[in-house]
């Protein structure tokens, strides 16, 4: 039996590596082009929180995988595509295209509701509680981002990682929510000259735990302390409800969910995630004044 000569052997060593390289690529671009599909094609999500919508979508500067990873990413494709023309994939098959890690995520999904319209919930809300409901959604969105970073150790020149700014952003909007809730609450004219007792006790019937404005008792300023609207559910809220939504829409939305996330890292290492998240809320911004200055003219 001849052995190989060195440069016959490197050159094997090298075709190899190349065709491995080549194979990653075709199945990371294969996943940008089904994700943005199911973002920019797949059914209405305006009601729904889910990671897509933070992220731009427009980088390709994809991050080195294994062998197994590539084939784990290529399985998920497939799974993408039956996401796309929404077909629901077998729970076996879920939990062979994720990690141990990822499937328990995806089975504690069901016990949340991703969307307020999937909750039994009726009548009018309070404008003031619209208000604290859109203000606890922006810190829901960031804190959600901040876990998409939770593992991610680089520091900024502040000396915080990519969780604790996003954490730090969720917190601000926390904060802002419950000192407006904690104001419509208030029924004392030391504290607030234009009580309004019928508002606040209507407010109160919402919200899935009793709020207290006395000094030092508040809600905690933090995803799991800020009270949640009852019927919306969240894994937060204190208040069971009854979904209205059917379950196959529901599994629908947690594959969705699950696998994207899953693609996610198999495509880009976290400061590229970061990254695209940054350029996402540049054109939400950007959207955010044009619309704005089409109101104001």
């Amino acid at each position: 039996m001849l052995l190989q000569s060195a440069p016959q052997h490197h050159a094997k060593v090298h075709a190899t590596k190349a065709n491995n390289t080549y194979r990653q690529r075709l199945a990371q671009h294969a996943a940008l082009l089904e994700l943005r599909k199911i973002k920019y094609e797949g059914v209405d999500d305006s009601q729904y929180i889910h990671t897509l919508t933070y992220l731009a979508l427009t980088s390709e500067h994809f991050r080195e995988i294994t062998v197994a990873e590539c084939l784990q990413l290529e399985m998920c494709v497939v799974a993408l595509k039956s996401v796309c023309d929404k077909r629901i994939i077998p729970d076996v098959k879920m939990r062979a295209l994720l990690t141990l890690d990822q499937y328990d995520d995806y089975l504690k999904s069901f016990d949340a509701f991703m969307s307020h319209v999937e909750s039994d919930d009726g009548g009018d809300i309070p404008l003031e509680l619209c208000e604290y409901m859109e203000q606890v959604r922006r810190g829901d969105k960031y804190t959600r981002i901040s876990n998409m970073f939770r593992r991610h150790t680089k520091l900024d020149s502040r000396g915080r990682t990519a969780f604790a700014r996003y954490s730090d952003i969720a917190f601000g909007f926390y904060e802002e929510a419950v000192m407006d809730l904690l104001n419509a609450l208030e029924l004392d004219r030391n504290k607030n000259p234009l009580p309004n007792a019928r508002l606040a006790g209507e407010i109160q019937n919402w919200l899935d735990r009793p709020v207290s404005t006395k000094d030092g008792e508040g809600p905690d300023i933090s995803a799991i302390g800020v009270p949640r609207i009852r019927g919306s559910k969240s894994k937060f809220t204190q208040m069971s409800a009854v979904p209205v939504v059917g379950e196959r829409l529901r599994k629908h939305w947690r594959q969705r969910e699950s696998l994207a996330n899953c693609v996610l890292e198999l495509m880009y290492d976290y400061e590229e995630l970061e990254r695209q998240s940054e350029i996402q809320m540049r054109i939400d911004s950007t959207l955010m004044k044009e619309k704005l200055l089409k109101l104001k003219s």
